[in-house]
């Protein structure tokens, strides 16, 4: 969207400049997207499995959780992940790289086995995930934030890593014992 507002404001500015007179020389076409740096690059991938795996396992717990705690943490990342993956999406066009779309074949095949969980079991194995999970996706994000020169991909990695820290907490608050279906204070 960003790109056709650019070619727009381009478009009324080579039309205002063929007005005057004398007539200056053509603008330079935008440069070609610049590409990202091999550990931007690599981040990029590893960022986009990571949403990509949390909204397919949040949505397999809509139907498998028992928990209406653990389907609501799951909605919650769900549609935090899905923001976070247009987000991403956007960056990487930016840069001439296409994001996958599906989780890649190891992912899927975790995906699949926790599809064939059902209630407790599910709710106890994706909380279990989620954690070990967010406590990777962590790391992803702060060493990312710590190493790119790519404002964009520092901005995304900061405001990730404080939207998986409170998954993580969230997710650790599930998996306490005696948590028995009530988050105090934690109504959406």
């Amino acid at each position: 969207m960003k790109t056709v507002n650019k070619i727009a404001t381009l478009a009324a500015l080579a039309t205002l400049a063929a007005c005057a007179t004398p007539t200056p020389p053509a603008p330079p076409p935008p440069p070609p997207p610049a590409a990202f740096a091999a550990s931007d690059a690599t981040f990029v991938q590893k960022a986009s499995e990571i949403n990509l795996v949390e909204i397919a396992l949040g949505k397999t717990a809509a139907t498998n959780a028992k928990s209406a705690d653990v389907k609501s943490y799951a909605s919650t990342l769900v549609t935090d992940h899905t923001t976070a993956q247009s987000r991403l999406s956007d960056i990487a066009t930016s840069h001439g790289v296409t994001l996958p779309t599906e989780p890649d074949a190891d992912d899927q095949k975790a995906i699949t086995t926790m599809a064939a969980l059902k209630g407790g079991r599910f709710d106890h194995a994706y909380i279990s995930k989620m954690i070990e999970g967010h406590k990777a996706a962590l790391g992803v994000m702060t060493d990312e934030s710590s190493a790119t020169t790519d404002s964009d991909l520092k901005s995304y990695a900061d405001d990730t890593a404080t939207s998986v820290q409170k998954h993580l907490s969230a997710a650790e608050a599930l998996q306490k014992p005696g948590h028995h279906g009530h988050m105090h204070g934690h109504h959406h």
